[in-house]
């Protein structure tokens, strides 16, 4: 086994989207040296394993590096979101993260980049794929922006059991099909069940062959109020100035939510139950038509 020795200021541990904002901070305001470390084959974090009809539900915009703007500003023609900012897909932000790495981080000669490597802890990591291991010496600061633990069912086995001849799978193997099925279940109430409900709606499945079963309704806010351009500024400002009153008058938390709710912040799938859980997925208004017949099936088995 080799050791090699290394030396930088900052000591960034994942290349996904809190690493790499990072980095470009640093990169852009300061004169420090950056070692950047990941498990995958290329920067973009988690979304090197996400489904490949996966997006964004927030604006474009909104997302990526502060010194390279992620998509145009297009607005979108068709579809749910027509009339809004562009949503990335997946193949976008990686492409985007990896014309950050290779355009503005690597040529500046102050990042080193470490992909298929592994983090130990204590400055040291080491390689996937040979017998190199790595000890860093740290000037400043080590940065672990793995932190949240980011992952998706593609990267993680369930929590519960699977009957035999269940035939179960990530969302990955949706577009892999290539017959009808007799039913289709949806597991979880977040963005990726939320994705996962509407390709299958996109995809022509007749809404009475899917069940979803969701533990926990969210509740959900409606894209329209955070959009970046100057058409949206009744929208979104006004979105802002809702909140700051309802926060300002509200008695009490259940109070806040009935106040963001009746301002049209805040929308819920079902009028007849209420959310227990915001984890601030954008949705359009159009979209909820969709969930609605849905939901009546969600309800018995939920």
């Amino acid at each position: 086994m080799s050791i090699q020795q290394l030396e930088t200021d900052y000591l960034i541990i994942g290349s996904g989207a809190v690493g790499m904002a990072f980095a470009d901070v640093l990169l852009t305001e300061t004169d420090a040296n950056i070692i950047i470390v990941d498990k995958h084959h290329k920067p973009g974090g988690h979304w090197n394993d996400a489904y490949s009809f996966v997006t964004l539900h927030q604006p474009s915009s909104f997302y990526g590096v502060s010194s390279r703007e992620l998509c145009g500003g297009m607005i979108d023609k068709i579809g749910l979101n027509k009339g809004l900012s562009e949503l990335a897909s997946g193949a976008e932000v990686m492409a985007y993260f990896d014309k950050v790495m290779k355009h503005t981080f690597l040529p500046s000669g102050r990042v080193k980049y470490f992909p298929m490597c592994e983090y130990k802890g204590d400055g040291k990591f080491s390689s996937l794929l040979s017998d190199t291991s790595y000890e860093v010496k740290v000037n400043k600061k080590i940065i672990d922006g793995t932190y949240f633990k980011t992952s998706v069912p593609a990267t993680h086995t369930p929590n519960f059991e699977i009957a035999k001849g269940v035939k179960f799978g990530p969302l990955n193997d949706l577009p892999s099909l290539t017959k009808p099925r007799d039913g289709y279940v949806i597991i979880g109430g977040g963005k990726t069940g939320i994705d996962a409900v509407l390709w299958l709606l996109e995809n022509h499945i007749d809404p009475d062959n899917i069940t979803w079963i969701m533990p926990r309704d969210a509740w959900l806010i409606d894209r329209k109020n955070t959009q970046p351009s100057r058409d949206f500024f009744t929208h979104t400002i006004g979105a802002q100035a809702t909140q700051a009153e309802a926060i300002a008058e509200a008695e009490n938390i259940e109070d806040l939510f009935n106040r963001l709710e009746k301002g049209g912040v805040l929308m819920r799938i079902d009028p007849n139950v209420r959310p227990q859980m915001f984890h601030v997925p954008p949705l359009v208004v159009k979209s909820l038509s969709n969930y609605a017949v849905l939901k009546i099936l969600c309800v018995k088995v939920a």
